[in-house]
């Protein structure tokens, strides 16, 4: 069984973006696991509407400084609950950028998903349907009478709310006469190319009546849908068990779905879902622990978060996830980005050897570095550690708890290694973020 410290950590890496180098020792002292997920399910998510996103004078410098937003976000926001549930949202609600989706379309975008704890999930999905960024996505924009594009319609249901089949009877949930009708349903968004803004004219919209999910809608629109499918079977059943894959690693059993889709509702409580899920007896499992691959993100974030970054303009962090093929606004379809072990392959090692190294060596310890640059993690491992000790050091303040002997092994004997000074301190710290504990989730 897991010991103590190493669920602790595993509550903080699924709740968020893994611990900080106090986070677990704090936790056990407050009484382990079950409390850590209780303190973290009471810290309050106040709505927001500022997530001060830098942008830039052009598309590509947004490209670059949003994203390093978004992972100082995801590193240092006081809830990680927020950023986590979001980071999942971005992966199921997917837009990226592209020749009409841009700064302005992608800050709009990130921040009705960061709205997800005032939301349900059925008005989530409203708002993502409506917004520009998604409009120009799946080319809802133009799409008009008598030929609606049905690239969004499809997308709505088979990605964002219900699936192709039903979970429990795998009977299909729509049928192509269904994506035809939706499509006519959510034509009406139009670009204006002397304004530059993207909206809904009546002019453009298929007013006729339609017939889709089993009843006639009348003259629905997009409003319309949104209910038709929230009164769906499979929409208590399609969000509720991706959000269990995410968060505990394993597929649901039949039960723990009926639970879950009860707590999920009519509406989709995405909050209350989240909470009945990581209160389940299987999230502290053992099969739940390591039981997910980091993602390249999740491999950036959680180890801005072991070092205590506190500044991220001069890391490169976008270069970073863009040469690791998961830069956060160029997601590569609409399905998302891989997962699991798709992402536990040479390559990702590679790629992740030398970030790792000049993030970890961007502070040489002096006081000639500025106070934001500074890694307080790198520099208490020095000044606490020695050639005895270091290698367990690292390991625990990177979050690593009942590591392999291998890994232990090769921790003490590498910061045996040579004289105890800050190089081999800095050395010993990349060497447990790039140990097989730390890749996994």
């Amino acid at each position: 069984m897991a010991s103590t410290e190493a669920q602790v950590a595993h509550v903080w890496r699924r709740l968020g973006f893994g611990p900080t180098p106090t986070a677990v020792a704090d936790g056990v002292a407050a009484g382990g696991a079950s409390a850590v997920i209780e303190s973290i399910l009471a810290v309050p998510n106040p709505p927001t509407t500022n997530w001060a996103w830098p942008g830039g004078p052009t598309n590509g410098d947004s490209l670059q400084n949003d994203a390093t937003r978004l992972v100082e976000l995801a590193a240092t926001g006081a809830s990680q609950l927020r950023e986590r549930v979001a980071w999942i949202l971005q992966g199921l609600l997917v837009v990226a950028w592209g020749e009409n989706v841009g700064g302005a379309e992608m800050e709009a975008h990130l921040d009705n998903l960061r709205a997800w704890p005032q939301l349900s999930y059925r008005d989530l999905l409203e708002k993502v349907v409506r917004s520009n960024a998604m409009q120009w996505y799946l080319s809802g924009v133009g799409s008009a009478p008598p030929h609606a594009n049905e690239n969004l319609a499809r997308e709505l249901m088979e990605l964002f709310s219900l699936g192709v089949t039903h979970p429990k009877t795998g009977a299909n949930n729509y049928a192509e006469t269904d994506i035809k009708e939706i499509a006519r349903a959510l034509t009406g968004y139009s670009y204006d190319w002397t304004t530059h803004v993207v909206s809904w004219q009546q002019a453009n919209w298929d007013s006729g009546t339609k017939t889709f999910l089993g009843s006639d809608r009348g003259a629905a629109g997009v409003t319309e849908v949104i209910d038709a499918i929230a009164s769906h079977s499979s929409f208590r059943y399609f969000v509720p068990r991706r959000l269990y894959r995410e968060l505990v690693g394993i597929e649901p059993d039949v039960a723990t779905l009926d639970a879950l889709a009860a707590v999920w509702g009519p509406t989709g409580d995405i909050a209350g879902t989240v909470a009945a899920i990581v209160r389940r007896p299987e999230f502290l499992s053992d099969n739940a622990i390591r039981a997910k691959v980091k993602t390249p993100f999740e491999l950036v974030v959680s180890t801005a978060r072991t070092l205590g970054v506190s500044e991220f303009s001069h890391l490169g962090v976008w270069w970073v996830l863009y040469q690791m093929r998961q830069h956060p606004f160029l997601a590569p379809n609409v399905n998302g980005w891989p997962v699991g072990k798709a992402w536990l392959h040479a390559g990702t090692l590679v790629n992740w050897s030398g970030p790792v190294q000049w993030i970890t060596f961007s502070d040489d310890g002096t006081d000639a570095t500025a106070a934001n640059f500074q890694l307080p993690t790198v520099r208490r491992l020095f000044a606490e550690g020695n050639n005895l000790n270091g290698g367990d050091l690292a390991l625990q303040f990177a979050g690593l708890h009942d590591v392999s002997l291998p890994t232990l092994a090769s921790m003490r004997e590498f910061a045996l290694g040579g004289p105890w000074n800050y190089a081999r301190a800095a050395s010993t710290m990349c060497l447990a973020l790039q140990s097989p504990e730390f890749y996994v989730n």
